[in-house]
């Protein structure tokens, strides 16, 4: 009798810093559009991001959910240097006039939202809920910023960019005192706050400051801030990809994505096994951006190759990849009423695109596509695997588990529970005929880890509930890699197990 043997296990990442032929348990070489570990199965195809607002008049560089006492507000800057409010849910653009462009995201502290002028040509704006204003002239003309306790805290401008400047206590729109500044080790090129410690980012290393009061001379006050390295090869050029993760700073550079308290750091690039992956990817790179969404560190790498989007899972330190989402900027809503969401700005579009879909694929009577009408189409890739001892073996089958449904959903036992139902922003349920059957999945193998060029073993169907199939292999190889990939939209698909039925043949045979 056969045995068949499984092999994708409980797979639901990629890496690339092993072998192929000696990849660990759980790791697969590569996952596209899926969601791993998403209730369902250990591989679920991702939902399709919807639009969140309507044509803003330039792509969108920065903004913040500001949390005012009024009432939330989504505030978003443009490449035509214009600052406009938009509704939330329905995308509607309020005009709010003429913004600096920035480098970073807003900022807010109290009551105000604290917006940088990229360029330092202007000190940093105010913006309340109703009206628009500006720092003190005092102020420096900042490029970066922060909030630390009661202080906005500040890079001295292009003509001190190696000084912290601090606000006034508890009041940022008050004249600033010249004395109320430290001295840094580099040019400032990002900054951070965990508690009482300030990250200072340099493009190469990183410094913090730890202390309670910032001295200065109007307020009669010496300070204690303490100024010490803390990663003399670790920095941060792109304060875009700064978020904040269960009291650590999570930031980019060409090392990798690290997490950090405050005292010591942990590269989640090379824990997750992608550290060479994330070295390619960097090339040509043209700018970073970066999110935390539930416990997931959303990241884009900008290159002259085209984006690349990238997801960590940061409780288990494992990376997944999202195709088609081209961002410029990540706006996360955490800490604010409602439902927690993302948004992005994105590289292709005058419009936010609202990212938080993707996580929560809904299942109803529509096919899984973006709002670009672009169809999600998950791929997997697996490790090689030698199945035995070293020698060839004949591979004869292969076999794959999985349930793919076409849109419209009509089988009643596939009607989502009431947390996956389309609800609120998400439109309302409606069952219709079951479609026929199409070939919806291709399988095909490569009989050397090197290769790129995979050969198809054939098309799987559609399914109206749990199948497993089988398709001929007919090798006699030394090992095997697997890739699956779906070439119809669907509204659905789950992978539950990839197996082979493969027999070691004679040893000594070459």
């Amino acid at each position: 009798m056969a045995e068949p043997t499984s092999l994708l296990g409980q797979a639901r990442a990629f890496a690339r810093d092993f072998p192929r032929d000696q990849m660990p348990d759980g790791y697969l070489w590569d996952v596209v559009d899926y969601v791993p570990a998403i209730i369902d199965a250990s591989l679920t195809g991702r939902g399709g991001w919807r639009w969140g607002s309507d044509d803003v008049g330039g792509l969108v560089e920065t903004g913040i959910l500001a949390s005012y006492t009024s009432g939330d507000q989504l505030l978003v800057q443009t490449s035509t240097g214009q600052l406009l409010a938009v509704d939330v849910p329905s995308g509607a653009v309020t005009p709010r006039g003429p913004i600096a462009r920035a480098r970073q995201n807003p900022i807010q502290i109290f009551d105000t939202v604290v917006h940088f002028d990229g360029s330092g040509a202007s000190v940093p704006a105010l913006i309340n809920s109703s009206t628009t204003g500006a720092m003190d002239a005092s102020a420096p003309h900042a490029r970066y910023g922060t909030v630390w306790g009661e202080y906005v805290v500040m890079d001295g401008g292009p003509s001190a960019a190696d000084t912290l400047r601090f606000s006034p206590p508890n009041n940022p729109a008050g004249a600033h005192d010249p004395t109320s500044f430290l001295r840094t080790n580099g040019a400032i090129t990002a900054l951070g706050a965990l508690r009482s410690i300030i990250l200072v980012f340099h493009p190469s290393s990183t410094e913090r400051v730890r202390g309670t009061r910032a001295p200065s001379d109007l307020a009669d006050e010496e300070g204690d801030l303490n100024l010490e390295p803390l990663f003399l090869h670790t920095g941060c050029s792109f304060p875009l990809s700064l978020a904040y993760w269960n009291d650590n700073l999570i930031f980019a550079d060409e090392h990798g994505v690290h997490l950090t308290d405050g005292a010591t750091v942990r590269n989640v690039v090379s824990q997750g096994g992608i550290s060479y992956f994330w070295r390619t990817a960097w090339n040509n790179v043209t700018g970073v951006c970066g999110s935390v969404f539930l416990d997931y560190y959303i990241v884009t790498i900008n290159r002259a190759a085209g984006p690349l989007t990238l997801v960590c899972d940061l409780n288990r330190r494992q990376w997944f990849r999202f195709s088609n989402v081209p961002a410029s900027c990540y706006i996360v809503s955490g800490g604010s009423g409602g439902t927690e969401r993302v948004w992005a700005g994105f590289t292709t579009a005058n419009r936010l695109a609202n990212i938080s879909p993707c996580f929560f694929p809904v299942i109803g009577p529509s096919t899984m596509a973006d709002a670009d009408s672009t169809p999600v189409l998950p791929v997997f890739e697996t490790p090689w695997y030698k199945l035995a001892n070293e020698g060839r073996k004949r591979s004869r089958f292969v076999y794959l588990s999985y349930d793919l449904r076409l849109a419209p959903i009509a089988a009643l036992d596939d009607v989502p529970a009431s947390w996956r139902r389309n609800i609120g922003e998400e439109g309302s349920l409606t069952l219709a005929p079951r479609a026929a059957a199409v070939d919806a999945l291709d399988v095909a193998f490569i009989r050397s880890p090197q290769m790129t060029d995979y050969t198809s073993v054939g098309q799987l169907p559609s399914t109206d509930s749990y199948r497993r199939y089988r398709l001929p292999v007919g090798q006699s190889s030394y090992g095997i890699a697997f890739k699956v990939a779906q070439i119809t939209a669907a509204s659905v698909l789950r992978i539950f197990d990839l197996s082979i039925d493969a027999h070691p043949l004679e040893r000594s045979r070459i």
